[in-house]
């Protein structure tokens, strides 16, 4: 069996669904947090850092989800920010 992300009903205004993954760094203080949330062509995921939105992205697909989530975070690891305790 395939796993799907859910998709709930879009109704015109973005809905949080899920957060897919929290990162610090301790050379600057902060947060960086994917978040998903519905739209109206899929799911949005949005990377917010230190409470700002920097980046968004409308995946069609869960491949699409997937994989900008882990490009992401990839990208923020190379910079040093880690998986907060």
């Amino acid at each position: 069996m395939t796993n799907v992300l859910q998709r709930y009903a879009y109704d015109g205004v973005p809905r949080e669904e899920a957060v897919w993954w929290t990162l610090r760094r301790e050379a600057t203080p902060g947060e960086a947090v994917c978040r998903m949330f519905t739209h109206l062509f899929g799911h949005e995921l949005r990377l917010e850092v230190r409470g700002h939105l920097v980046q968004s992205d409308v995946c069609r697909t869960d491949e699409a989800v997937l994989d900008v989530q882990e490009r992401w975070r990839a990208g923020l690891e190379a910079e040093g920010w880690t998986k907060g305790v």
